[in-house]
């Protein structure tokens, strides 16, 4: 039997135990970080080296006794295979160690993202709600992982053996982010076709590829959001977060933003706005200026508010009830009035740091509970017994004063059923928790009993009482005295929504369309300016949709519906009132604007605008602006301009006209908007060209001295300005010769007193100049000189801003204004034009404009506050291509290489043909170039700057 190897001296046996603890070290090394893998292969370099070495020596020494054998010969073939085996080996070797770098790499990073979790788990509050985080494992090294690492001993096979191993764990390393980005692009693509549960499913297969990938994760959120999973969307959001914050240590990652974005979006969906107010505004202090997140943080914000106050609302009326979701008992009840009232005040209380009149609340609930829709029949009953009642007692005094009626005047026995079913009419459930009863003070009549319960014992509310007691008797009388509560108090709205005082309001408006009778038109503008009051809260107004009562809203707009009863234009006066405070929220106003669509409800609409009070038509033009951004209301306009029966153009036209400055500007700027929509442009242009010409006396008529005046000239000159786009527009400006001179002469007004009217007018000019009614009466007018005259000035300007940090964007709009009138009027080969150019100096003028636009400064401090940066930029860009092409067209007559030959244009569109990469500016520099090579001088600075070379790509033979 065999027994263990025996070293053959003491030397082998002190090596060894060397090469172990050298080994041992290296490991530690690699895995501390202290030592790089070169090392480690210079290291193997030189052992192999000293192998050889020994190798080498031992074939000269004799095993033992005997002779030594003899050697066999190597050839050099044999010596050439055996350097490649080594090579072969070496980089072998190398790329085993960089895929066991990366593993360990892999390691070390969990293992700090795992001591990073151990402290947070340490300092976290206990008592804050979150996601349980002790389960997880996507921070925590493998086992498989482990015996790895620990296989790379000294107490191991060599490290060639374990090659195997480390490529098998690194493929399949590769293998799983192969497959989780393939899960991530098929998830990508069934979002964009709105499967959204597929995409789900994707990402969390992915997911369960590799656990650490963010993207997924935040994708996984997202999906979840779209099928409202909003309890899966947080989970995936905590993980992103923790995976920055734990394992990448980059709490400020660009997901962390998206994820803390749509945590927050859940947390609103699950009704818990203060966490989604935290979200939002850490997501704000990662990216500061963000207007997506500070929109969203607005919204939170308000909701958060609101939800305060009903929890305020809730402790107050219900204590501990309210938690659960049910109505406070009568114990309750009296221990919180009780206790309200022994503070004093008069029934002031603080909720949750929210101050409270609980008898104000209280008068609340009961007028809502008066307009219950099953309260109505008996309402005129209840009226005509009331003043029976009165009149009985101003007769005798009533001699039994305990048993009347707690609720109020309505006292007779008859009314009490009708006043518990108005009361039953509202479920508990929506009506949320019921007030406490008031105190009735004893040994008093009924009035002075009904006016103590109104005060609740605070005092200081007998006119109060009084008039309450006139307005239950009708529903406008209700209405009043509830638009008298709400009015600048929130948490009245927010109680009326709670007590089901909404719902019955507009299930009230709903039933009285249309209405049949004087009295029934009174209520319904009452009721509507009274949800308009309540409306002011936004928790209200985001109700509208689900309350179902717009489509009646819009109804109540035509004043006809009525049969000509008097009182008809205040139901659509208050009508419009309410859709104009209802289009402030986004989805209530996308859901006016489908109705508005539909039908002939815009028709409606424009007829109040047509025939209303001004200050009705200045809500009206509100409502049309805030609604004209979506397309059913575009359309129905379109279709309304193009009926010959509608009355939309002398609608806009008398409002245009008219002496009323603010209301003529609104008309001008809702013009305006219309404008840049196609289809309604055609439409107006059609057959409406007195609106094109009131608009230039608009623009160039008035001495703008107040500011009203000064907004209705910009909004006429930009609603010129949108219209010009089509050919017709142009057309009609054109025509009108007179008009085309007045603006003219203000485009050419120097110095501007107005630089973005005087910018404006300048645009239309140069539209007009395209068609050849504009262009004949524009240089008629001596434009060519003018033009060339406000450009240089404008530079002028331009120049000085820049020192003075004024906002250069409208002298940019300008300058574009003027060289495209320019461009346009000599580009025809006129030679009377062109002489004219050049002598108005305008070459030089150009040479300048080029050389301002092409420096990179027309974006640049194009706006003091920072904004039209971008819109300057463009505005330079446009100035640049208009400016280069009127070169090229003076660079087509020889006559004029002389003039262009002193400007030295070639090195300055040498380098517009070079940077401008392709775009129009550089293609119009390349042709100018190529006719300004027939001059020799050109010619050879061309070839100094191998300008030629840059032609050629532009402008081939």
């Amino acid at each position: 039997m065999a027994g263990p190897t025996v070293m053959d001296n003491a030397e082998d046996v002190e090596g060894f135990l060397e090469n172990v603890d050298e080994v041992h070290r290296l490991i530690e090394g690699l895995k501390d970080g202290t030592i790089s893998p070169d090392y480690i292969d210079s290291k193997q370099k030189q052992k192999e080296q000293k192998e050889r070495e020994r190798q080498e020596s031992a074939t000269k020494r004799p095993a033992g006794r005997g002779p030594t054998p003899a050697q066999p010969e190597t050839t050099s073939s044999q010596q050439n295979e055996e350097g490649d085996d080594q090579n072969d080996e070496s980089e072998r070797r190398e790329r085993a160690m960089a895929k066991v770098k990366e593993l360990m790499a892999n390691r070390e990073r969990k293992l700090r993202a795992r001591a990073r979790y151990e402290e947070y788990v340490k300092s976290q509050d206990k008592t804050q709600f979150g996601t349980d985080y002790t389960k997880w494992d996507i921070w925590c090294p493998e086992d498989d992982e482990d015996d790895l690492i620990n296989s790379i001993g000294p107490n191991t096979p060599q490290f060639k053996a374990m090659e195997k191993d480390i490529d098998e764990r690194h493929r399949q390393l590769v293998e799983r982010r192969q497959l989780a980005e393939r899960c991530r692009v098929r998830g990508n693509e069934a979002y964009k076709t709105r499967q959204y549960s597929e995409a789900l499913r994707c990402y969390q297969q992915g997911i369960e590829s590799e656990r650490t990938n963010m993207a997924l994760h935040a994708n996984a959120a997202m999906a979840a959001l779209k099928i409202n999973c909003f309890v899966q969307a947080i989970e995936h959001c905590d993980k992103v977060l923790s995976i920055a914050e734990f394992l990448h240590n980059n709490k400020k990652d660009p997901l962390c933003v998206k994820a803390l974005q749509r945590r927050a979006e859940a947390y609103r969906a699950l009704q818990q706005p203060g966490r989604a107010v935290k979200d939002l505004e850490a997501a704000l202090e990662i990216e500061k200026g963000n207007a997506e997140v500070e929109k969203q943080l607005g919204k939170a914000k308000l909701e958060d508010d609101e939800a305060r106050k009903q929890r305020a609302i809730a402790k107050a009326v219900g204590g501990a009830a309210a938690g659960n979701g049910g109505s406070p008992t009568a114990a309750q009840v009296q221990v919180s009035w009780k206790a309200s009232s022994a503070g004093g005040g008069g029934g002031l209380v603080d909720a949750g740091g929210v101050t409270l009149d609980l008898e104000k609340l209280g008068r609340v609930e009961r007028l809502a509970a008066e307009l219950a829709p099953k309260a109505e029949a008996g309402l005129e009953a209840a009226a005509f017994t009331m003043r029976k009642s009165e009149e009985s007692s101003k007769e005798a005094p009533v001699s039994n004063p305990s048993s009347s009626n707690e609720r109020g005047p309505i006292a007779s026995s008859a009314l009490q059923p009708e006043q518990q079913r108005a009361e039953q009419a509202a479920p508990v459930a929506q009506r949320g928790p019921a007030l406490p009863p008031r105190p009735q003070t004893k040994g008093a009549g009924l009035a002075k009993g009904r006016a103590a319960g109104s005060n609740g014992g605070g005092g200081g509310h007998d006119d109060g009482a009084a008039a309450e007691k006139t307005a239950t008797l009708t529903t406008a009388g209700i209405c009043s005295k509830l638009r008298l509560l709400l009015h600048d108090d929130d948490t009245c709205c927010v109680y009326l929504r709670e007590c089901g005082g909404l719902q019955n309001i507009a299930s009230r408006i709903s039933a009285k369309q249309p209405p049949g009778s004087q009295a029934a038109t009174s209520d319904l503008a009452a009721l509507l300016l009274l949800l308009n009051d309540a409306c002011m809260n936004d928790g209200n107004l985001k109700l509208l949709p689900a309350l179902k009562v717009l489509p009646a809203v819009v109804a109540a707009l035509d004043p006809g519906a009525s049969g000509g009863i008097a009182g008809a234009e205040d139901v659509a006066a208050a009508a419009v009132t309410l859709l104009c405070t209802a289009v402030t929220n986004e989805d209530v106003r996308q859901e006016i604007s489908k109705l508005l669509g539909t039908s002939n409800n815009l028709a409606r609409l424009v007829a109040v605008l047509a025939n209303a009070k001004s200050p009705v038509q200045g809500v009206a033009l509100a409502l049309l602006g805030n609604c004209m951004v979506d397309k059913p209301v575009k359309a129905a306009m379109a279709t309304e301009w193009s009926s010959s029966t509608s009355t939309a153009a002398s609608c806009f036209l008398g409002l245009l006209r008219s002496r009323n400055v603010v209301l003529a500007e609104k008309a001008t700027v809702l013009l305006g908007n219309m404008s840049t929509d196609a289809a309604l442009r055609t439409e107006i242009l059609a057959r409406h060209g007195a609106v094109v010409q009131q608009l230039v006396l608009l623009a160039c008529d008035g001495s703008g001295s107040s500011s009203d005046e000064r907004d209705l000239r910009r909004a006429a000159a930009t609603a010129l300005f949108n219209l010009t786009v089509d050919d017709a527009g142009q057309r009609l400006v054109s025509e009108d010769v007179e008009g085309l001179t007045k603006l003219y002469r203000l485009a050419t007004s120097l110095p501007p007193t107005d630089c973005v009217l005087v910018a404006r007018a300048a645009g239309v000019c140069a539209r007009a100049a395209k068609s050849p009614a504009g262009n004949a009466t524009l240089a008629g007018l001596g434009a060519i000189s003018g033009m060339v005259a406000v450009a240089a000035a404008v530079l002028d300007g331009v120049e000085a801003a820049c020192s003075t940090g004024v906002d250069r964007e409208p002298l940019v709009a300008l300058l574009d204004a003027a060289v495209r009138v320019l461009t346009i009027l000599t580009s025809p080969d006129d030679t009377v034009r062109a002489a004219q150019l050049v002598d108005a100096g305008g070459v030089a003028m150009l040479m300048r404009a080029v050389r301002f636009a092409s420096g990179g400064n027309a974006g640049k401090g194009a706006s003091s506050n920072g904004s039209g940066g971008a819109a300057a930029s463009a505005l330079g860009e446009s100035v640049l291509a208009n400016a280069v092409l009127c070169l090229a067209g003076l660079a087509r007559r020889k006559e004029y290489l002389g003039t262009l030959r002193e400007a030295d244009p070639v090195p300055v569109l040498v380098g517009v043909a070079y940077e401008g990469r392709g775009n129009t500016a550089s293609k119009n520099a390349a042709i100018a170039l190529a006719r300004m090579a027939h001059e020799p001088d050109m010619l050879e600075k061309l070839r100094e700057l191998h300008g030629v070379e840059i032609i050629y790509q532009y402008v081939k033979p």
